[in-house]
This record gives C-alpha cells, sequence and structure tokens, in this order.
C-alpha cells in the first residue's frame, strides 16, 4: 500500500465519520411527561440527539414505543414523533405555561417556562396506526387515547423540554 493510499483512507474514514449520525447521549436526569388524564402513562426522556430529546411511552411501567420530543428552529414549530417496530407517526407539540400558550413570536411566556404540553394528532395517530396489530392494541386502550389528546404535564427536572443543568 502506497502512502498516498492511506491518506486517501484517513480522508474517506473522516468523511464517514463526520457525516455520520450523531448517536444519543443519556441525559444526566429522567425529563419525565405525566399525563394529565391518566398518571400512569408517562413519557420518560432519557437521550438527547441532534435537535430532540428521545425516550418511551410508558404505560403501568411498560414501554409502548419510541417517542422524541423536538426542540423548534427559526420558522418551524416544536415536534414530536413516535415509532414502534419498523412504523412511526409525527405531529407539532404545543407548550403552555399553566393555561397560557407559548407562541415563539411573543416575549411571554418564556418557552423555558412551560410546565405543559399537548402533542397534536398523537391521538389520532394512534387510532390509526399502520400496523394492524398495534392499531387493535391502540384502539382498545381508552386511557392511552384519552391520554394521546390530552394535556401532558412537564416535571421539573425539564425546562420547556431541556434538561435543567445541575
Amino acid at each position: 500500500m502506497k502512502r498516498g493510499d492511506i491518506g486517501r483512507i484517513l480522508l474517506i474514514t473522516y468523511f464517514v465519520w463526520a457525516v455520520a449520525p450523531a448517536a444519543a447521549i443519556p441525559l444526566p436526569l429522567v425529563c419525565e411527561l405525566t399525563s394529565e388524564e391518566s398518571p400512569s402513562i408517562k413519557i420518560q426522556l432519557t437521550e438527547r440527539t441532534t435537535g430532540s430529546l428521545k425516550g418511551e411511552l410508558i404505560q403501568n411501567g411498560s414501554a409502548l414505543g419510541v417517542f422524541q420530543s423536538g426542540k423548534p428552529k427559526r420558522g418551524k414549530d416544536p415536534w414530536w414523533s413516535f415509532q414502534k417496530d419498523n412504523n412511526s407517526s409525527k405531529g407539532l407539540s404545543v407548550f403552555f405555561k399553566g393555561t397560557e400558550i407559548w407562541n415563539p413570536y411573543r416575549r411571554l411566556p418564556r418557552p423555558q417556562d412551560s410546565n405543559r404540553v399537548f402533542f397534536a394528532g398523537l391521538a389520532a395517530a394512534l387510532w390509526n396506526w399502520d400496523s394492524t396489530e398495534q392499531r387493535s392494541i391502540f384502539r382498545g386502550n381508552i386511557d392511552l387515547l384519552k391520554s394521546a389528546g390530552g394535556i401532558w404535564s412537564i416535571s421539573s427536572q425539564c425546562v420547556g423540554g431541556r434538561i435543567v443543568d445541575g
């Protein structure tokens, strides 16, 4: 192998590494969202990815699938996604401070003051799930559907969907 070949291999390896998706980084604390409709249903966000927090939708301690909450970017709304097996759905997140809605084009409330969230479209996504097997499970779970269509409380470890730094 020639000296130039080693350089090319190293350069290709660097570019493959540089463009590969970033791995999720464990969070120092669990960011927990609790359904106000049914407190046995929670979302536990445990990892940080590029642009989102990632974790699981949980009912009575059992994971139902992977849930992500993404932060807003200029001109785009905050988002959520849910994945189970090879199927996924996504929608918009609507944040509140108490009963006051957060609006990125107003000064108050500030995003870090958000203590509640609504996941627009989550209930419909679960009701109409692509997988027939999972759809029947989700449709038959009235507590899950009520929770998915309701408001979620954001734990004190989270600040507007971000983790409180120690």
